[in-house]
């Protein structure tokens, strides 16, 4: 992983990801040298970064050795493992990445990223949030989410606000609410 020789386990690999236990069950040639045998033959992994796999292997390590004070923390940590293991199908370090993002109390336009790893219960209720909140959309938010998210999101917040603005009713409606909330 990025020039880095990284010696771990085949084991958890094997038993909890099906990419990586369909790769170990090929049958390799007598005259191949196989992946993974040795420093001089590791297994290339592209397109993943150095900390992303840091990340995984505290995770996926931990559960066998019990290393509690090396477990990933925070929302970037966490964000790396769900990255990783959706990508290779630990459905297990998968869950427990959910798990513990959803307990670090993940903001709305994390949740809204979450269509990338396939997480459908956290999309429409960040939406809806980031929907009804007082505050724009702000360009960072924006950048983040992409162009397409951020620009229906946009529309949908105009809509809200051009049909509060056309029934009285909604409008003083709106106004109290926005009171009470800011009075919590």
């Amino acid at each position: 992983v990025e020039d880095s020789l990284f010696k771990v386990p085949r084991e958890p690999f094997e038993k909890e990801s099906e990419v990586f236990c369909d790769m170990f069950s090929l049958p390799q040639g007598s005259s191949v040298v196989v992946e993974g045998t040795g420093d001089e033959n590791p297994i290339r992994i592209d397109r993943t970064s150095k900390d992303d796999f840091e990340q995984l292997l505290k995770a996926l390590l931990h559960r066998k050795y019990g290393s509690q004070p090396n477990l990933p923390h925070g929302i970037e940590q966490w964000t790396s493992v769900l990255k990783l293991s959706t990508a290779w199908n630990f459905e297990r370090l998968r869950q427990a990445a959910i798990d513990a993002l959803t307990e670090s109390g993940i903001g709305a336009v994390d949740r809204v990223l979450s269509q990338r790893y396939y997480i459908k219960n956290w999309l429409l209720p960040a939406l809806n949030e980031l929907a009804r909140r007082p505050e724009p959309i702000t360009l960072e938010e924006a950048q983040r989410m992409g162009i397409d998210i951020a620009l229906k999101l946009a529309s949908v917040r105009e809509r809200v606000t051009v049909t509060v603005q056309a029934h009285p009713c909604l409008r003083d409606y709106l106004r109290v609410w926005r009171c009470s909330v800011s009075n919590r």
